[in-house]
């Protein structure tokens, strides 16, 4: 199956999900970000921030806050096209932005990914690699291919996992996955 095809059929079954089963996998796919030590250890986070049937991220980044850890969301700059990351001190900076997705008001200068400690990574598929199908834009995988030392962690629903996802030459394997259920590790970075 082409990457396209999985995307199309991933998302098809995603947004099926009531909301109700959206929101209390989320929180237990929060939870399980709460248990990582790379999640407790981290000062700086960078997150996207969900559409209404990914993963939610809104607890997350409200405790992150709390627990005042540095948080930063993206936005895509029309200039560039290319996605930037800007920090919050709230959900409440948050505005509708280029694709309907809540993003920060243009203030202050970009925080670059390698400037983080950990990087949560939407995504609409995924397989026991690590390899993720995104909305085919290109822009987290850009964006990750400069990431330094951060962590990439995708955020995902136990069902959005395939066999095998086709990867490309620019696609930049994630670092975790964490679901409802589990954690999955990969590659070679230190847990």
């Amino acid at each position: 199956m082409t990457k396209e095809q999985l995307r199309q059929d991933a998302l098809q079954s995603r947004r099926a999900l009531p909301r109700s089963s959206v929101a209390e996998m989320s929180r237990r796919v929060a939870e399980n970000v709460f248990s990582l030590g790379e999640y407790q250890s981290a000062r700086r986070i960078a997150s996207y921030v969900a559409r209404a049937d990914e993963v939610q991220t809104s607890l997350i980044l409200e405790r992150a806050l709390i627990e005042g850890k540095s948080v930063a969301v993206p936005l895509v700059d029309p200039s560039s096209d290319e996605m930037l990351f800007l920090e919050i001190r709230s959900l409440g900076d948050l505005s509708p932005g280029k694709f309907g997705i809540l993003e920060p008001k243009r203030t202050g200068q970009p925080v670059s990914l390698d400037e983080t400690d950990m990087v949560l990574v939407p995504l609409i598929a995924w397989d026991k690699r690590g390899h993720r199908i995104g909305y085919g834009r290109g822009y987290f995988d850009r964006a990750l291919s400069g990431r330094g030392g951060s962590i990439a962690v995708g955020l995902a629903f136990d069902s959005q996992t395939v066999p095998h996802v086709p990867e490309g030459p620019s696609d930049v394997q994630l670092d975790l996955v964490v679901t409802e259920k589990n954690t999955f590790r990969f590659g070679s970075r230190p847990s």
